[in-house]
C-alpha cells in the first residue's frame, strides 16, 4: 500500500464506485505494509449493508504515484503468489 496514490472500489451488486485515499482506509485496519491482494477481504460495501445484504462483491483497482511502483507491486503481489504453488507441488 505504499506505493499506491488512491484505491478504487466497484461494488458488483450495487455498481457503486468510490475512490478513496491510503490514509482513509485505516478503518479496515489498512497501512502502509497491507499488501494489496487482502484487500477485497477487508473492505466492504456500506450501501448494501445498509439495505441489509452482504456488500462483499466489490473489485479493487489501485492507481500508483509511478508505472515503476506499479510494476513493482504487480511482481511483488505474483511472487507472493507462487510461493504456496510451490510448496504444494513438492507435496
Amino acid at each position: 500500500m505504499a506505493q499506491v496514490a488512491s484505491i478504487s472500489v466497484e461494488c458488483a451488486d450495487c455498481g457503486r464506485n468510490r475512490w478513496w485515499r491510503p490514509d482513509q482506509l485505516k478503518r479496515f485496519g489498512v497501512n502502509g505494509k497491507t499488501p494489496l491482494a487482502v484487500l477485497s477481504g477487508r473492505i466492504v460495501c456500506s450501501a448494501c449493508r445498509a439495505d441489509g445484504l452482504p456488500g462483499t462483491a466489490v473489485s479493487i483497482q489501485a492507481a500508483f504515484i509511478d508505472e515503476r511502483q506499479r510494476v513493482r507491486s504487480e511482481a511483488q503481489m505474483l511472487s507472493d503468489r507462487e510461493v504456496p504453488l510451490e510448496r504444494s507441488r513438492r507435496a
